[in-house]
């Protein structure tokens, strides 16, 4: 008996558990390794960068960057080298096809490592900002790093790298996009707002935040936006030409659902049954932005109110409602649910419910299920995805404790 408590009180001690902690995270890791060392032999490796790729390769050899199936009506967003977002994204990617002309399989690699570095700058910078390691002390000092693992052993990033979409770097501009705001003045505001601004100019979901910002009646900040894309738009210009611009509405308005569901996330693929896809969207639309208008109150930052805790719930449930609102929503796109998952941590949100989140979007092939096996790869991360956006908009206990109270819970 006395045996059983002196062990329950080594848990409690934070080098015990970051050792512990750590010894988990190196198993999963190697895991994880294994898994992408298998995949970046595949089909899978670089799939989606080669769209990148094969659009940058079109625009050095002045051919359409989109292809004339996308022009002439519907098309599903699901074959490879398919082109789907802004010019910009492409024209950032030409150095990278000029190095690589014909093959975008080595070019991938230097596209992971960059999303690679994004990541850790992320997760650390966020550690640092959201001062975790006073909260929990298992993350002190060389504990911030039991985060980074954490973060490489999301499914979701796992995927990401291995199939080389674009959402690391969103992350990574969605990072600096809070820092802004985290600043609390006029000039973190316009970084803000220019980190967004470029980010939906590489893919449009991000634009969401724009919302966020005018409801939050940080106006510096959607000015930013503003700034930001047309800047970005600007610069590509040269390269891009206009022709992509004038295409672009007819891409983004002939979008159709996907043809194969099997890996799909999107709330609006989830209803489109029910009501057709053009009505889901409307539909999610609308739902996304009533929840924004809710989400919003209380973090203006001309209120007294609107203490730091609450406007960190805030923007990361905005964060969750800009991705789940995208109408091809597959698993990797979770990746970007790192950002909202570390402002959770520091302002209080409950570890139980975070953790549920945490291992509902693991998901995963489970053919052995056989017509089931959709609960487990498509059923598991969209409600791991709805529960971190409910936990970030109710107060949990712990936020609704009395100011000055200090938190003592530690990651057990």
């Amino acid at each position: 008996m006395s045996g059983n408590a002196y062990g329950l009180r080594l848990l409690r001690q934070p080098g015990v558990q970051r050792a512990t902690a750590a010894l988990l995270a190196i198993v999963v890791l190697v895991f994880r390794l294994v898994q992408f060392a298998t995949f970046s032999r595949q089909i899978q490796w670089g799939y989606d960068f080669s769209a990148y790729w094969s659009a940058a390769n079109h625009l050095l050899a002045g051919e359409p960057l989109y292809s004339a199936a996308q022009l002439a009506g519907p098309y599903a967003p699901q074959l490879q080298y398919l082109y789907l977002y802004p010019p910009p994204l492409a024209a950032a990617v030409v150095p990278l096809s000029a190095l690589f002309p014909s093959d975008y399989r080595l070019a991938a690699w230097a596209w992971t490592a960059i999303g690679s570095c994004v990541l850790v700058w992320a997760v650390l910078t966020l550690a640092r900002s959201e001062r975790l390691a006073e909260r929990f002390p298992v993350l002190a000092g060389r504990g911030r790093w039991l985060l980074v693992a954490a973060a490489f052993a999301f499914p979701p990033v796992v995927g990401e790298l291995v199939i080389g979409n674009v959402h690391l770097l969103l992350l990574g501009l969605l990072t600096l996009a809070w820092l802004g705001v985290r600043r609390a003045d006029s000039r973190g505001d316009l970084l803000a707002g220019v980190a967004i601004g470029v980010a939906a100019a590489i893919k449009v979901f991000p634009g969401a935040l724009l919302i966020w910002f005018l409801l939050t009646r940080r106006l510096r900040a959607a000015g930013g936006v503003l700034i930001g894309a047309i800047v970005f738009v600007l610069v590509a210009l040269p390269v891009t030409g206009i022709e992509p611009w004038q295409q672009f509405p007819a891409v983004l308005a002939n979008l159709s659902a996907p043809s194969d569901t099997t890996d799909t996330l999107a709330p609006t693929v989830w209803l489109a049954p029910y009501v057709g896809f053009l009505g889901a969207r409307i539909v999610v639309t609308t739902a996304a932005l009533i929840l924004l208008v809710g989400i919003s109150i209380g973090s203006r930052h001309d209120l007294p109110s609107a203490h730091p805790a609450t406007v960190a719930r805030s923007f990361g449930a905005a964060v969750v409602l800009s991705v789940l609102v995208a109408p091809a929503l597959y698993h990797h796109y979770l990746a970007i649910l790192v950002l909202p998952f570390i402002l959770a941590l520091g302002a209080g949100v409950s570890l139980r419910w975070l953790a549920v989140a945490y291992f509902l979007m693991w998901g995963g092939q489970q053919a052995a299920l056989g017509e089931f096996a959709w609960v487990v790869n498509r059923g598991f991360p969209t409600l791991g995805a709805l529960v971190l956006l409910v936990a970030l908009v109710l107060p949990s206990w712990r936020s609704r404790r009395p100011r000055g109270r200090p938190a003592t819970q530690t990651v057990g």
